[in-house]
């Protein structure tokens, strides 16, 4: 068994990089979206709404969980992807028989989606702070962290958007994953808010609020970016996010292997 382990990274490797090339057309579409998306999002919230008495660097702010969480929007995406082939022409099927594990084949789904979506979080980094640079402060900022709880939150990404399509029988379904599960864990888990905040005014919501994984992925990255003085500490948050990545990677991938018959 050990002795294939090299053939199967090999194989792995081959279909990583057959995804990429799949990706590669799409990046100045996905570049134009996200510089439109963070642009009109950070300079509402950093210059139009702070004339409504919300404080004065709540632009920087915004940039802050934006890079934390803007890759959430590839997990409806990629989960249609696997939802459509998986009722349609069953790709996967083929991906089943290469010469390595089936788990890995169906983990190769998500880590394809943690891929693309880490690429969308790395360029919402610049461009958000382009429209806010006057109000950032460097001494605050930690490459460390930033980098860790990206790579953690984007592959915790990648299998959450596998286990959303574990459970989902056709495309219509799909269609409301995004108001009922995905757009509330990005607005509940702290896009404009603390979690300090939440649990001043709820101790009961604060508590809840630790259960949703994207308010680690928010308040980690904007802890690592903007410092850790209002946000729950990076380590804490990245070991939320491991767990969390964990869980999310056992149930989804058990789930599709029962799915596809291959257990």
């Amino acid at each position: 068994m050990f002795a294939k382990i090299p053939t199967y990274w090999s194989v792995l490797g081959q279909m990583l990089y057959a995804d990429l090339l799949t990706f590669k057309p799409m990046i100045k579409t996905k570049l134009i979206d996200l510089f439109i998306y963070i642009g009109i999002t950070v300079v509402v919230m950093g210059y139009l709404l702070t004339s409504f008495g919300i404080r004065a660097d709540f632009g920087i702010f915004t940039a802050a969980s934006l890079v934390g969480s803007v890759s959430m929007f590839e997990i409806y995406p990629r989960a249609a992807e696997v939802v459509m082939d998986l009722t349609g022409n069953k790709v996967i099927s083929y991906d089943l028989t290469l010469p390595f594990p089936s788990w890995l084949a169906i983990a190769r789904l998500a880590i394809t989606t943690a891929i693309q979506s880490l690429f969308v979080s790395i360029f919402s980094l610049p461009i958000g702070f382009l429209f806010v640079y006057q109000q950032f402060d460097a001494s605050h900022f930690s490459w460390f962290w930033v980098v860790a709880l990206l790579l953690m939150s984007n592959l915790f990404f990648g299998f959450f958007s596998l286990l959303l399509s574990c459970y989902v029988q056709n495309i219509q379904q799909l269609g409301s994953s995004w108001m009922r599960i995905i757009f509330p864990l990005w607005t509940l888990g702290g896009f404009q808010f603390t979690w300090a905040v939440l649990f001043a005014k709820s101790k009961t919501l604060g508590y809840l609020a630790l259960l949703n994984p994207a308010l680690y992925a928010q308040e980690g990255v904007r802890s690592a970016i903007l410092g850790q003085a209002e946000n729950l500490p990076c380590w804490l948050c990245f070991v939320a996010l491991v767990i969390f990545t964990a869980l999310c990677a056992f149930v989804s991938i058990k789930t599709m292997m029962k799915r596809l018959d291959c257990v």
